[in-house]
Parts: C-alpha cells; structure tokens; sequence
C-alpha cells in the first residue's frame, strides 16, 4: 500500500507538470493570436464578468498603476504575463472568473505572496492573474482546535492573528508568502518538528476545480483523492479558497519563548560547523525544539575575501534552555555572536524571511534556486560547495550577493506521518539544502543558471556518496 501509495504520489506530480504544460501550451496560443484580437476578448470576457463580481471587487488592465503593482513578483526570472488581473473580493468571484475565463480561452493563475519561482511560470503568457489576498479571513473554531482561513491569507497575517489568541499553527518560514502554496508542496516550517507539514493540518479545503464547479475536499468526502493530492502535489488541480486547518494552544506546543543566535565563523571551521549540525540533529532524531539555517554568504566585515559560514540557530525556550547549543557552537570559535530572547512572531523578521527582509522584497533582483534534500551532511561535500560557491562569486562580482542555504528543521513531527496518507513523498531527508543565485543584471540569466546547475550537480555527486573523505 505505501508503495502504490508513493507512486500515486509521483505520478500526481507527473500529472501536475503535465496539467502546467498544457496550460503553457494554451498560453502560448493565445500569445500568437494578433494584439487586436487579445485586446478584443479580454475586453469580451471583463465586459461579462464585471457585473457579475461582488461589492469590492475590481478587474485592472495593462497601463494602470493597479495592475503593475498586483503582478509585480518577488523576483525578476521568468515571471508569467497578465492580460487582466481580477482582485477577487469573495470565493465566488473566483469561481465566475475561472467560468469566464474559460468561456473566452484565457488561462488563469490564481496569485497571492507572488512567490512562485519556477521556470513553467514564464511559459504562462496573456493570462488572468486571480488575486486573492483579499481571501484573508481567520475563523477559530469554538472549541479552539482548528480554524478557517482564507486561500489567500499570508504567513505573517496568520501568525499574528493566532498569537493574539494564545494560539499557533506551522506556516512556512517567510512571512509573505501564502498558507496555501507552500502546504500545497508538503510546507516545511518552524513547527513542523512537533506538528508535522502544512499539509499535515489539512482537514479540509474547498476548491475551485478547472472547470469552474466548486467543491468542498476532505478524507471522508466524495473526492477523497483530490484531498490526498491536495496534501504535497496540489498545486495544479484548482484554486484552494478556504482551508479548515488544525491549529495549537502556545501553551502546549512548546511555550511561548523562542532563542535566536547567530554565529558566524569563518570557513576554516566549515568541516567543524557542519559535524556539529549533524550530532544535534542526529539524522531526524534530535531536539524537537532545535532548528538551524546555516548560510555561505560573503560578509566583507567578517572576511574580505572569502565567504563565511553563517549559523543563524532558532530554538524554542529561553536562552537558558538553548545555551548547551550556543555553547557549542562557541566552543569552535566564531568570529561574531548574537543571542536574542524573543517570541515566535518574531523568528522569520530575525533569520532574514520576514516582511521587512530581502526574501519580501518585491521587484528588485533576480533569484534563481536549485533545492535538493540530504538524509545527512557529507563534509567532503559541503567542503566542495563551499569552494564552488566561492569560486563562482569571486569570479563574477555580479553574483556577490548570493547565498547557499542549509535549512535543517526538526523532523520529528514531519516522520511521525504515515508516508502513504500524504502526496508529500519527501518525508525522509532531514535537510534542505539550495544554492541562491541573486544578481541585477538581466545579461547573467545564463550564466547563473549554469552556475547553479553545476552547484546541484556537486550537492547530488556527494549524495550519491562520489565525493568522501
């Protein structure tokens, strides 16, 4: 069962990919038909939808400030193009959109954080962004344990909301992203160590499908199947308005203190750092409060020369509960430390993922990733990357402010999941590791694709177990 479990899995994110092409495919065809007659059909298509949508909402055009703001993306690289944008005020305006749009041959995207950075983006051409940040309403349940949330409420506004109400719940690390995309994909967070995925919490979701019917998804319900899919390959079998989601009482999941250090060290204590990483995090096995991001990133004012090795440590306690961690960190020698005693509102501002950080900032650079997932850290490998990370942005100072990033969570709540009742087939790597190609200049696409690739290609020549001591 797990087996043929695990394959529907892959092959729901074959279809999902098979679903995007064609979709792109459509895109395509639309973007070859003559300008005029573009013109012509998303005037058709708003003319008939715009009577139709509730109080509030609004349809916005090329040429107005509106729409270049609402499809601005949070990077630059392949970005998917706009014929209109339909500000949805309620979930049935984003089923009569999805009709309408259907009825006049456009695709749709629906959009909340603009965080989505994959290459099958910049295929969507002439489309209809459905923006649904104003899908944001928090509903708590009257016996506290579960809440509705709007498909289009972002990380930050849940989090805020919930705490205000003694609650929490697991949303991915960066504050402006979506709920509902990561969760989508599986979504890792900062409390997934004691609550498992995103898509863990899911109890139900209501959905628009492709054909514009709404329905409502869940276990035990008549589309049973879709709600596994939705749970880790879901991004491509509708629009999510609403999910109905698990949430936790502070007070007993964990306790409403969290610890922030960030010690940076120079890369001769790379081979030691990254030893210690894997001692506390024991292959999945270690403290469920313990979490780490362990950058390479050039810090001139630390070393002018080459990039340093960044540990920005999250723990949830007191400094005094987390300092058997710092103190081992300490005991290698950093070249600058930071503790900080703070509450979980506050974690993603302070390890560079909140609003007011470079992974919210919308518009400015290009950002290219190459994620892949290790089981455990080989140090002869990340020796290897660490060295091609260096040369890479030493040898093109338009890449100076990239970062290669290890993302290493607790995945005690992540493995206590039965593998088969999720479409998430990723359950068994303990740490998420990614190149981050940054730079302006839109000349260096190539280059920094390439640069990237061949990143990847040293992460998976280690994995493999090619590169050892």
């Amino acid at each position: 069962m797990v087996s043929s479990r695990l394959f529907l899995a892959f092959s729901l994110r074959c279809l999902a990919s098979f679903v995007a092409i064609q979709l792109s495919s459509c895109s395509v065809a639309a973007a070859a038909a003559s300008s005029a007659d573009a013109t012509t059909r998303v005037h058709e298509m708003t003319s008939n939808l715009g009577p139709r949508l509730s109080r509030g909402a609004l349809i916005y055009t090329p040429g107005s400030d509106q729409f270049d703001a609402l499809t601005e993306r949070w990077q630059l690289f392949a970005p998917p193009t706009f014929i209109a944008v339909v500000v949805a005020k309620t979930e049935w305006d984003v089923v009569l959109t999805v009709q309408q749009a259907n009825k006049f041959g456009h695709p749709w995207l629906a959009v909340s954080g603009h965080h989505g950075a994959i290459n099958s983006l910049g295929t969507f051409k002439q489309g209809i962004q459905i923006s649904m940040e104003s899908l944001n309403a928090i509903e708590l349940s009257p016996d506290g344990r579960t809440a509705r949330i709007g498909g289009g409420t972002l990380s930050k506004h849940i989090t805020d909301t919930l705490w205000a109400k003694g609650k929490q719940t697991v949303t991915g690390a960066c504050e402006c992203t979506s709920l509902v995309g990561p969760m989508l994909g599986g979504g890792h967070g900062w409390l997934q160590g004691r609550n498992g995925l995103s898509a863990d919490q899911l109890i139900s979701a209501r959905v628009v499908l492709p054909n514009g019917r709404l329905v409502k998804v869940s276990k035990h319900s008549a589309y049973s199947d879709l709600f596994w899919g939705l749970q880790g390959a879901g991004h491509n079998f509708g629009i999510v308005t609403q999910v109905e989601y698990k949430v936790y009482d502070v007070a007993e999941n964990g306790g409403g203190d969290w610890t922030y250090a960030n010690l940076i060290f120079k890369q001769d204590k790379l081979e030691e750092v990254f030893g210690l990483v894997n001692k506390i995090t024991n292959n999945g096995r270690g403290d469920v409060s313990y979490i780490d991001f362990v950058w390479f990133q050039r810090i001139a004012e630390i070393d002018p020369v080459n990039p340093v090795v960044s540990v920005y440590m999250v723990y949830q306690g007191t400094p005094t509960q987390a300092q058997k961690y710092i103190d081992m960190y300490a005991a290698l020698g950093p070249a600058n430390t930071t503790v900080i005693n703070t509450d979980y509102t506050h974690i993603s501002s302070l390890t560079g993922n909140g609003n007011d950080g470079i992974a919210c900032a919308h518009g400015a650079y290009y950002a290219l990733r190459f994620p892949v997932g290790f089981e455990t850290y080989n140090l002869t490998t990340n020796r290897a990357l660490y060295n091609k990370f260096a040369d890479i942005t030493s040898a093109q100072p338009g890449f100076a402010n990239s970062f290669f990033l290890f993302e290493d969570y607790s995945t005690h709540g992540v493995e206590a999941i039965d593998a088969a009742s999720t479409a998430f087939p990723d359950r068994f790597n303990h740490h998420l590791i990614s190149p981050v190609i940054i730079y302006l200049d839109a000349s260096l696409s190539d280059e920094a694709e390439e640069a990237g690739r061949e990143l990847r290609r040293v992460a998976m020549e280690g994995k493999r177990g090619g590169l050892n001591a």
